[in-house]
């Protein structure tokens, strides 16, 4: 899974992602660490926005902020999205914790990287209508919402020790393939992302 993640802006290439999101929406956003219902920047096929992390659950409690890639298809939530509603969760690392003792519920807390290069995770967005936004006395008494979730799969070796799941990330060019609209299931037989951590 992925429950947080960091968004270090002093990065050239997720500097100028901001940049263009801000030109696009004038909205405030957290940098450093990322947690569900935060608003952050994501790439659609149609630019960088800013969106809040998070589907709303049915029942209004919580958010979703994960979805796996091998139950898309099947959830209601998600089936319809797949193909048109795809975005990038640009991000510097992710977050991920391991138990350390059974008796006592000790944590570690990992950082998890990709050398050389931003992490380019895959997501969906959507917009719901939010009755909770702060509005002026203009505005309609609800307001859409650009929202989105990380996809999830299977971990891989390089950070199966710490936990069996992980964000679905691409390089440079999957991202592309993946945001105009390539078969998911050609881009996951070939995503062979290595990555590295250490205890944060």
């Amino acid at each position: 899974m992925c429950g947080r993640y960091y968004f270090d802006i002093d990065e050239k290439e997720l500097k100028e992602i901001v940049e263009e999101a801000q030109n696009n929406i004038n909205k405030d956003f957290i940098t450093g660490e990322i947690y569900p219902t935060n608003t952050a920047p994501i790439i659609t096929a149609q630019g960088t926005t800013l969106a809040k992390w998070g589907f709303p659950k049915w029942d209004g409690k919580g958010s979703i902020i994960n979805a796996r890639v091998e139950t898309l298809g099947e959830r209601k939530m998600f089936k319809n999205l797949i193909n048109s509603n795809r975005c990038i969760v640009p991000a510097s690392a992710y977050f991920e914790w391991k138990i350390i003792s059974e008796t006592s519920k000790l944590k570690n807390k990992y950082i998890i990287r990709k050398p050389n290069s931003i992490l380019y995770i895959a997501g969906l967005y959507n917009s719901f209508k939010n009755s909770n936004e702060q509005l002026s006395i203009f505005d309609d008494t609800s307001i859409e919402t650009m929202q989105y979730t990380i996809i999830t799969k299977k971990a891989n070796t390089s950070v199966s020790y710490i936990h069996d799941r992980m964000p679905l990330i691409f390089n440079k060019k999957e991202m592309h393939a993946y945001l105009h609209g390539e078969d998911l299931n050609a881009l996951l037989n070939n995503n062979n992302v290595i990555l590295e951590y250490a205890i944060f």
